[in-house]
Parts: structure tokens; C-alpha cells; sequence
């Protein structure tokens, strides 16, 4: 009996060890384009930035865009480095064919290619490549005027969740909520869309 009380831990410990480890989904992989150097990928990606409003991708809590190794991701070819705007699963809310013919509208070297893994939700918003709204464009002028007010980065994300773009809003108050923690009503807002996301 004693034994068998003493083996049930190591029976059960990979059970939940397994349990806890997200499924692998199949995702697209948005890529700007890439070399041999660090400094041949990160060329596209400053380009872009002279393109869109920057603020909306910004990196928040999904850490992208960035240069990466082709290396660590399945399925891409060996030795390169990769200009990642970030990963969209394809059971997501994101069409990826559309997000990537309106980031080629600007960086024509964009393309996609499907990999297997487990990323999270690293999809980049669809909006960030379309032309702001006079409202919307208010908001990005104060942030590019008041870049660490935790109220700007709150003002816009309230104004992003009440037109229904959670995720954009959720990446924008993460960044208030940075700025400044104790900032009125951030990191509540912040909770709510998470709730909201995960429904």
C-alpha cells in the first residue's frame, strides 16, 4: 500500500505537466523580409516604421515586430535573420492573407509562410495598416506628442474598445498600465479586455 501511495506522485506529476503545456497550433508567420546579418533584416522593419503610425504596433505584450533567427522557428530556412511582424494563428480572429496584402501595400517584400508551434496570440492588428479616422488620428498625435502619458495610451484604448477592437486596445492600455500602474482605471480596463479576450 505504502508503494503505491509513494508511486502515485510520478504517475500523476506528467499528467499535469502535460496539461499545462499549450497545444501546438498551425500558424502564418508574417515576415518583412531578411539576410544574412542582423542589420539586412531590421532594414525593413525601419522602413515600415517611416510608413505606418508606429504606435500601433507597438510591442506591448506580444513583443513583436522584431529581428529574430530563422533558426528558431520550424519549417524556414537555416542561417538567416527575419524580420518578424509577428504570428497568426490560423484558428484566430486574424485573416492573415488580408493582413499580409495590406502590410505589402508598403513593404512589398512581405510574404508568409505556415509553421507549427506553440506562439500565444502574436498576431499584429489589421488596422495598423489602414488610415486612421480623424478621431483615431487625434489620439496617435497625442501619444506621439506625450509618448510616457500614461492618459494618452488609457484615452485611446478606451476609445479602440468601445469601437470594438479589443485586441489593439488591450496592446495599447498593457502600455499605460506600464507607464504608470497606479494610473485610474488602467489596469482595470486592462482585466476586462483580457476577460473579454478569452471568452
Amino acid at each position: 500500500m505504502t508503494a503505491r501511495i509513494l508511486l502515485l506522485p510520478f504517475v500523476l506529476f506528467p499528467l499535469v505537466a502535460s496539461a499545462k503545456e499549450p497545444k501546438p497550433r498551425t500558424y502564418d508567420i508574417i515576415i518583412l523580409g531578411g539576410g544574412k546579418t542582423e542589420a539586412e533584416a531590421q532594414a525593413p522593419l525601419e522602413a515600415l516604421k517611416k510608413q505606418v503610425l508606429w504606435v500601433r504596433l507597438t510591442e506591448g505584450s506580444w513583443h513583436y515586430p522584431r529581428v529574430e533567427k530563422s533558426d528558431d522557428y520550424p519549417g524556414l530556412n537555416k542561417g538567416l535573420y527575419i524580420a518578424v511582424l509577428g504570428l497568426c494563428a490560423r484558428d484566430g480572429d486574424t485573416n492573415a492573407k488580408a493582413l499580409v496584402k495590406a502590410v505589402k501595400a508598403l513593404a512589398p517584400g512581405t510574404y508568409s509562410k505556415s509553421i507549427k508551434g506553440a506562439y500565444g496570440d502574436p498576431c499584429p492588428p489589421t488596422g495598423a495598416f489602414t488610415p486612421p479616422s480623424a478621431e483615431e488620428k487625434a489620439h496617435l498625435d497625442r501619444i506621439a506628442k506625450e509618448p510616457k502619458s500614461a492618459a494618452a495610451y488609457f484615452t485611446y484604448a478606451q476609445a479602440l474598445k468601445d469601437e470594438g477592437r479589443l485586441g489593439e486596445a488591450s496592446i495599447i492600455v498593457d502600455e499605460a498600465v506600464k507607464l504608470d500602474p497606479k494610473y485610474p482605471g488602467a489596469l482595470e480596463l486592462s482585466q476586462t479586455l483580457m476577460v473579454l479576450l478569452t471568452d
